[in-house]
């Protein structure tokens, strides 16, 4: 059977000239149809306004929604390769989400299966028809009860056992709302050769990792994945190194990639995003991958690596972080995950035992590093607790 996607833009917020514009670019790929009304009951009503129009599958995204230029391409390519999965092409910045979608961008995969239980926004999402319908049902029941709209396709699921997969180059993005983290600019983000954010990707599926490095709040983190609890938890980055390159002090690595930067960082940065909690990142990143990514890929993967940058950053106004800091972290991002992929293999382990890697210990942030962080806040808006491990 040929995929028939039907398409509904959630509206209410942006201008009608936006929205003409949304709505042009998605007529590819099938009937659209726009739903206004209030912000928060729109996107309910819009996954019931096309899941019956004898449609295969069915979009819903955001007014708000800005597309990759591969967009109808790449949406056509994933129906017909995963036709009864739910394909999520927009995560929250920061989230665990995010996390799993640059790790499996590294790994040469166009998805990630998602990480359950974390928030996921109900638009920029694709469900088979039949489940679009039963979704608006449970969404509305939930939302009637007092449920976040993050989290309910999550829910929703884990209760019909639906595989939920996250894009992996950013096919679809949300503007962000004042206040909120600066984005990518095109031309940091794309490098030398220009290209656009969201292209081609292998159409592989990473699983969910045992181990998942993070840039959160400005500080490296290594979470484990604990499968009785379905949860993650926090441990030691640097026990974690030290057994991944079993004859380097865990440690090491980080200072001696710092001490060989071109220039002291400027202090002004070093206070939101300090340079050694990218390295760190970085060198994380690459232990979990075990092999340094090609070099003919580093144009494909900058947008990835630039976005975890400028989500660590938090809540910065874009006139008070420049291009250029966004531009050397990711530099430095790239060349520590080549080196911590070395590390690993080279010095370290071929893999370690589920058991193993759960005894590894919590560890508080370094003496002299940026304190814990509480939730964040992106735009004035709490994220929800998931988020916020």
């Amino acid at each position: 059977m040929t995929p028939v996607v039907s398409v509904a833009v959630a509206g209410g917020t942006a201008r009608p000239e936006a929205v003409a514009a949304l709505t042009a670019r998605l007529r590819g790929l099938g009937p659209v149809r726009v739903v206004r009304g209030d912000p928060a009951s729109v996107p309910v009503r819009a996954w019931r306004a096309a899941a019956t129009t004898g449609s295969t599958h069915h979009l819903v995204v955001r007014d708000t929604a800005e597309l990759a230029p591969a967009f109808t391409a790449e949406l056509a390519r994933a129906v017909a390769g995963h036709p009864r999965s739910a394909l999520a092409l927009h995560v929250e910045p920061d989230s665990w989400n995010a996390g799993a979608a640059r790790l499996a961008a590294l790994r040469g995969c166009g998805w990630a299966a998602a990480v359950p239980q974390d928030c996921l926004p109900p638009t920029a999402v694709l469900l088979p028809s039949d489940l679009a319908l039963a979704f608006s049902g449970f969404a509305d029941a939930a939302l009637a009860a007092g449920g976040s709209p993050d989290g309910l396709l999550p829910e929703f699921a884990r209760r019909h056992r639906l595989d939920t997969l996250v894009h992996a180059g950013g096919l679809a993005t949300l503007r962000a709302a004042p206040g909120a983290p600066p984005r990518p600019s095109a031309e940091v983000c794309a490098g030398p050769s220009e290209r656009p954010f969201g292209g081609p990707l292998a159409d592989r599926v990473s699983p969910l990792p045992e181990v998942l490095p993070r840039l959160h709040a400005g500080r490296a983190r290594i979470s484990l994945w604990d499968p009785a609890a379905s949860t993650w938890r926090r441990a030691s980055w640097s026990r974690y190194m030290a057994r991944s390159g079993r004859n380097w002090p865990g440690a090491a690595p980080a200072a001696a990639f710092v001490a060989i930067t071109d220039r002291p960082p400027p202090a002004e940065r070093e206070r939101v995003l300090p340079l050694t909690e990218v390295v760190r990142y970085g060198l994380a990143l690459g232990t979990v991958l075990g092999r340094a990514p090609a070099e003919t890929s580093a144009l494909e993967l900058r947008p990835c690596l630039c976005g975890a940058v400028l989500d660590a950053a938090g809540p910065v106004p874009a006139r008070d972080w420049p291009d250029a800091w966004t531009d050397e972290l990711t530099d430095v991002l790239w060349r520590a995950v080549g080196v911590g992929a070395r590390l690993r293999a080279h010095h370290g382990v071929e893999r370690w035992p589920p058991e193993e890697l759960r005894d590894l210990p919590a560890e508080e942030p370094p003496c002299g590093g940026p304190g814990t962080a509480g939730p964040s806040h992106r735009g004035g808006r709490p994220v929800p607790p998931t988020h916020c491990p």
